[in-house]
């Protein structure tokens, strides 16, 4: 069509690894009429950056077409062509104000009348008997290529069809959007006084009205009883087209209130957000003892240097956090916690940072740690690095702004000019990790292919020691106390350690230990509770003994369908409620994983049945909250890994997709687990098992 059209020939084509793309019959034209064939490395579209933007381009636009004519997913081919044909017909800075098609074609588009909103409503002329209304209301899609005509997509028919005589009813579209907008507007503005913003993490969600209360009280609306729940059936779906549901209030985002990061228990009263509200509260003898503890930690690491800020150069900014710490659980004292962070988000790729990605270990390694300790009677160490990025060394040259506080008199103006890492910068995380994993090479240690934040090395009577590393925090575990203590001082003969004696706690989960019994529990009772309470279950909630009941029949279709149930489920800390159940799931709960994988596909747009079925795992954690895992010395199976592995069938009512679920476990303990739905849709039970 090109060389047609055009009268050039193509001798080049460039395109990423798709099929189509690779396919023999396409190379072989490519091949026969002399064009040679350029394809981009794997993950890198950044080497056909021009169609890569392009994409995204018509995505945006597509996006906001569907969104804006209400209609779902399965027009998004007809969104996209449509959208190609508008950016065709635009004015680009790059052509110098010409459109692309005036480029191509040599004519300047001047008739703009036949454009029409994407999605609106529309009449197209029929021929039916002298009696039958002499049209149809269809909505429309775009132009069919080659064909003077309007495609429009008639609901009655299910089907796409051309027309010609087509009268549009944009006006219908516009005054719903308006009409929608003031009915949200006064929505908002008589609700805004009454909704409270959630408080991350452990703080309980209340509110002045009972009609948008977030909390989950076991009277509303749960009448869900264990013995006598009624059959919920899904409501059916009226029509094969979206239903459009009124916006969502727009309000500034409460950014990470849905990130579950649980490590030590933090107190939150009366924590300073800046560095003048510190020395003015009235524990500021407190907060001025940990600020100068912690720049004679920088110091002494010799962060950095005091220099004047070279020309062209610019320099970051940086900032105190503060916070309060109990030293452990069941101690009341609290220890005063100021770091200095840099503000990292105002650095730019490639200049001051390139890679930032650094590895942590995985659960399921330290839980097989856990199994092997209690099957081998291992001993188990903990240990913690004080100012642990601090000692990453920095491959970018970064200056930043002298500390609040602690500005160099005479030097006022002068910049901290970055010799090593620091909390907040982005690459902190990576070089610290580079610095670790050199350390413990040059130790002799092996570094583990499946979990590169494991190390092991085999001692001369045949046993291991092993040592996990996350972050800051590790465990080291070993049938010799000698072994181990070697290793702990040659740690602190190269970073600044803090011993913790016997693995007591770990992300969050408690490690119990019975050595004559051989045993060794992991638990997360501590945080269960906490967020338990955040989420308004007390002593008059009501347990339930399973995770998610069998009359829950989740779907799609139990999403808002009104204005006013998408408004009562944007008050739902619904997000927030999953990703805390998440967390568990992850670490030591493998009994609510199906249960969580169910409520955790419809976060984008919840609905109340949704919400009860969240509930109803919130219900089975308060009668389960001490349950844990349990590794056990066994002579006979202890050190065999044994699976278990199972399907159900087109458990899915959406796409009718089967559900595979597998748990693996060492001393009788879980030590690796899934619920995942399968990528294809089986036709059988033996099927469905066979892909599990």
């Amino acid at each position: 069509m090109i060389e047609t059209q055009s009268g050039r020939k193509i001798k080049t084509l460039r395109s990423d690894n798709g099929g189509e793309y690779k396919s023999d019959p396409f190379l072989k034209v490519c091949q026969d009429e002399g064009i040679v064939r350029h394809f981009t490395v794997r993950e890198t579209p950044q080497q056909n950056g021009v169609a890569e933007r392009m994409n995204r381009t018509l995505l945006e636009k597509v996006r906001c077409m569907l969104s804006n004519a209400g209609l779902g997913k399965a027009f998004w081919a007809e969104a996209i062509t449509y959208a190609s044909h508008l950016i065709n017909r635009l004015p680009a800075a790059a052509n110098e104000g010409k459109t692309p098609m005036e480029v191509w074609s040599g004519k300047p588009c001047t008739d703009y009348k036949y454009l029409h909103i994407f999605g609106c409503p529309a009449y197209y002329h029929v021929r039916e008997s002298k009696l039958d209304p002499r049209a149809k209301k269809a909505l429309f899609m775009g132009f069919s290529t080659g064909v003077k005509g309007y495609r429009l997509w008639c609901p009655d028919e299910k089907k796409i069809v051309v027309s010609r005589d087509v009268t549009f009813d944009e006006a219908a579209m516009v005054n719903q959007n308006k009409h929608e907008g003031e009915i949200e507007a006064t929505k908002t503005m008589s609700s805004s006084k009454q909704v409270e913003l959630l408080k991350t993490p452990v703080v309980p969600v209340r509110s002045d009205t009972t009609d948008t209360s977030p909390t989950v009280d076991s009277d509303e609306e749960d009448e869900d009883d264990e013995e006598e729940a009624p059959t919920q059936e899904p409501p059916q779906q009226q029509d094969s087209i979206a239903i459009r549901r009124s916006r969502r209030e727009i309000r500034k985002p409460v950014r990470f209130t849905d990130i579950v990061a649980y490590a030590l228990p933090v107190i939150e009263d009366d924590i300073p957000s800046a560095y003048k509200e510190a020395v003015r509260s009235s524990e500021s003898v407190e907060w001025k003892k940990s600020m100068d503890e912690e720049m004679k930690s920088l110091h002494k690491n010799e962060t950095w240097e005091l220099v004047q800020l070279p020309k062209g150069k610019k320099a970051i900014g940086c900032k105190w956090v503060y916070a309060k710490k109990m030293e452990s659980l069941g101690k009341d004292n609290v220890r005063f916690k100021a770091r200095l962070v840099a503000k990292g988000y105002a650095q730019k790729e490639g200049i001051d940072y390139n890679e930032v990605f650094s590895p942590v270990v995985k659960h399921s390694s330290i839980r097989i740690l856990l199994a092997l300790v209690a099957q081998f009677d291992l001993e188990l160490a903990q240990l913690d690095v004080k100012t642990a990025f601090l000692h990453g060394d920095l491959e970018e040259e970064i200056y930043m702004s002298q500390p609040e506080g602690f500005k160099v008199a005479g030097k006022e103006n002068w910049v901290c000019k970055l010799q090593k890492s620091l909390y907040g910068l982005k690459q902190s995380p990576r070089q610290w990790y580079k610095r670790f994993d050199r350390f413990m090479i040059g130790q002799k240690y092996t570094r583990s292919h499946y979990d590169h934040c494991v190390y092991f090395r085999k001692l001369q009577d045949g046993t291991f020691i092993y040592l996990l590393l996350y972050v800051d925090d590790m465990l080291i575990a070993c049938k010799s106390k000698v072994e181990i203590e070697r290793l702990k001082t040659q740690l602190s003969n190269e970073f600044e350690m803090k011993d913790l004696g016997e693995a007591r706690k770990i992300l969050g989960m408690e490690i119990e230990r019975d050595r004559a019994k051989g045993k060794i529990s992991l638990c997360q009772k501590q945080y269960l509770k906490k967020v338990l309470q955040r989420f308004g279950m007390n002593e008059n909630s009501k347990p339930v003994s399973t995770p998610l009941a069998p009359h829950f029949k989740l779907s799609a279709s139990m999403s808002p369908k009104t204005g006013e149930e998408s408004h009562y489920m944007a008050q739902i800390p619904y997000a927030s409620a999953v990703g805390s159940l998440m967390y568990a799931m992850v670490c030591t709960r493998p009994d609510i994983s199906q249960a969580v994988s169910i409520v955790s596909r419809y976060m984008h747009n919840p609905g109340k049945g949704h919400w009860q079925a969240v509930k109803w795992i919130l219900r089975y954690i308060l009668g389960t909250v001490d349950v844990g895992l349990l590794f056990q010395h066994d002579k006979v199976t202890g050190q065999c890994v044994v699976g278990y592995v199972d399907s159900d069938y087109a458990g899915d009512l959406d796409k009718r997709r089967s559900t595979t679920g597998f748990v693996f476990t060492i001393a009788g303990g879980p030590v690796s687990w899934r619920s995942i739905l399968q990528s294809t849709v089986a036709l059988s039970t033996t099927e469905a098992e066979y892909m599990a």
